[in-house]
């Protein structure tokens, strides 16, 4: 099983994996979310209500494919 951290605390949120990291500022409406991966060095904007993070398993790589197939490239 990978090794991973979550902290869902209050705005900020912080998943740390073995693939990378998300940090994420979130607001009521939308999740800023902010990569540091082998794949992908940046941020990306989603809707909170959609709960990515979570849809993907809380893992960074299956955020960003499922960030890629909901809102396009």
């Amino acid at each position: 099983m990978p090794l991973k951290f979550i902290s869902e605390r209050h705005t900020l949120k912080l998943l740390l994996h073995e693939k990378g990291a998300i940090l994420s500022l979130t607001t009521r409406t939308y999740s800023y979310l902010f990569f540091f991966s082998r794949r992908f060095v940046g941020m990306k904007k989603v809707v909170t209500a959609d709960r990515i993070v979570a849809k993907a398993g809380y893992d960074v790589y299956g955020t960003l494919d499922l960030i890629s197939s909901t809102y396009g490239a």
